[in-house]
């Protein structure tokens, strides 16, 4: 499979994010302060997730996968500063055999499409997930085509994509994300599809070409290890860089193990969703190789950033190929967060300044305990001091240092497993030895709270030992 991508040039806005009151930055992260962007009125207590997005000529779009009256639909909004959000419009839904119980996961990538069945010319073509189950087994890929992002004509028949293998008894082949490779028609398409075995190598994850959007090449498969040890799971976005030729991939991380640690909703094992993703990128000669290399990890996101308990479904906010390139530094990503209940999930987004990479390493004090995070402190929490500055990404120099929350207490740790407490997610990229222009964090422990400081005798409280080293202020 030969790249096609070019330059496509398009000057576009970033999609406005003053829509959330955001505080000024206390990371490269920033999170949106568990609030959501908008509330869906048309199903208040209803489900969001899965949301594309494209920003073009000062609007931003986004479709999302959400609760119809009584099974998954999918809804559009777009937002602008002169105009503000539009009405929420129920766009697509079970309407087909195929489809008959799920219409999910939207993809939509603007171009030059021809609908083989009907001849017309449309502007916008949009993939989805649909199935006619109610476990939601052996999803397939849907297409619809539309001329103004509200109105869509469904591919009628059949599904244009179907798992590789037998998918009676898992999810299938579905959560598309697709960029365009000319402007006109020529589509990469990536999709799950969790009919074909796992592998240490590889995620289940395919990418396929096609030049007019209904038939494929042969499906590629995607890396899945990065150089920090991580893996790449389902349910992830891509976007591309043509400055660079880097494919951008925002991905889940395995959920909390409710054996393991305190859940809010054990029942379910992990977590409903998972609280963390990750941001990647990889030299698209790289993606399209179906050879395992490994993906460089851009930094994570998770409920230490956001302030939500859950953080899934992600997508960035790309201009209309699906290029991520006009909104540098800034990389945008929207997703839903919320608690174990999906009547909780809201669209939100996050931002990161791909530039810095450095973590401010905060620690806040609400009157009983403290919080030391390089992301949301939480109401009643009052800013004490900026310890140092901690990376974001992960380097062959550093370890992870994880926030952890016992059910009453913030602490800090170096062990992957929050010492059997409940993940909050990575603050940050600690240096092992004692780099140039470093200082050593403690962690330290107050009567039944633990905090972190800069002192070695942890301000005469009791040393619990040496988490690491950040960059000076």
């Amino acid at each position: 499979m030969r790249s096609t991508l070019r330059k496509l040039g398009l000057g576009l806005a970033l999609a406005a994010s003053a829509v959330l009151s955001l505080s000024p930055a206390v990371a490269e992260w920033q999170g949106p302060n568990a609030q959501p962007w908008f509330e869906n009125y048309v199903r208040p207590q209803g489900y969001n997730y899965a949301p594309s997005v494209i920003s073009e000529n000062g609007t931003t779009d986004v479709w999302w996968c959400g609760q119809g009256a009584s099974t998954d639909v999918i809804y559009h909004r777009s937002y602008s500063a002169s105009g503000g959000f539009s009405p929420i419009s129920q766009v697509l839904y079970p309407r087909q055999t195929w489809n008959s119980r799920y219409t999910c996961d939207p993809s939509v990538v603007k171009g030059n499409f021809t609908n083989p069945q009907d001849g017309q010319h449309y502007q916008y073509i949009m993939y989805y997930s649909g199935a006619d189950n109610t476990p939601g087994n052996n999803n397939q890929l849907g297409l619809a085509y539309s001329n103004d992002k509200i109105n869509w004509v469904d591919y009628q028949g059949d599904s244009v994509l179907k798992p590789i293998g037998n998918a009676s008894d898992n999810y299938g082949l579905g959560q598309p994300s697709t960029f365009n490779a000319d402007g006109q028609s020529s589509l990469f398409v990536i999709t799950t599809d969790t009919s074909v075995p796992a592998d240490p190598n590889f995620a289940q994850i395919f990418v396929r070409h096609t030049n007019d959007g209904v038939n494929f090449e042969a499906p590629v498969r995607v890396p899945g290890r990065a150089t920090d040890g991580t893996t790449v799971g389902p349910n992830s976005d891509f976007a591309y860089d043509y400055a660079t030729g880097d494919v951008y991939m925002m991905s889940s991380l395995p959920g909390r193990n409710c054996n393991a640690e305190p859940c809010k909703d054990p029942a379910h094992n992990p977590d409903r969703e998972t609280y963390q993703m990750a941001l990647y990128k990889m030299p698209i000669s790289q993606f399209l190789s179906g050879q395992p290399f490994q993906w460089t990890p851009l930094g994570q996101l998770s409920s230490d950033q956001t302030g939500y308990y859950l953080n899934h479904s992600p997508g960035f906010n790309r201009d209309p190929s699906g290029n991520i390139t006009p909104f540098f530094p800034t990389i945008q990503i929207f997703h839903s967060g919320g608690d174990p209940s999906p009547t909780t999930w809201k669209l939100t987004f996050s931002l990161l300044n791909k530039d810095n990479p450095f973590a401010p390493i905060n620690r806040y004090y609400n009157g009983s305990i403290h919080k030391v995070t390089s992301g949301y402190a939480g109401p009643g929490f009052n800013y004490e001091q900026t310890l140092g500055r901690a990376l974001v990404a992960a380097t062959a120099a550093t370890h992870k240092v994880y926030s952890c929350f016992t059910g009453g207490d913030y602490f800090l740790s170096t062990a992957a497993n929050c010492e059997g407490q409940q993940h909050l997610g990575v603050t940050g990229e600690f240096f092992n030895n004692n780099e140039p222009n470093t200082h050593a964090v403690y962690r330290c422990l107050a009567g039944n709270h633990h905090f972190a400081s800069n002192d070695a005798n942890c301000e005469g409280q009791t040393v619990e030992g040496p988490l690491g080293y950040i960059y000076n202020n």
